[in-house]
């Protein structure tokens, strides 16, 4: 599997979890789902923080240091 697969992977979960929270039933799961939303999130912007900086072209850097792509 190269990163591309796995980065495209973990961008399918953090969607899921996103709709996920948008159509939970109840409070309890709407907190749940956001969680794993944001541990997605975290996931897929590590993975293509590293992707970028082994293709060593960071273009662009957010307020908090983080790559855009």
């Amino acid at each position: 599997m190269n990163n591309f697969v796995k980065v495209s992977y973990a961008l399918q979960r953090q969607q899921r979890a996103v709709e996920r929270t948008l159509y939970a039933s109840s409070t309890e799961e709407s907190v749940t789902a956001s969680k794993w939303a944001d541990a997605w999130h975290r996931l897929v912007q590590a993975r293509l923080d590293r992707m970028a900086d082994m293709e060593g072209r960071s273009k662009y850097v957010d307020s908090r240091g983080r790559f855009l792509h």
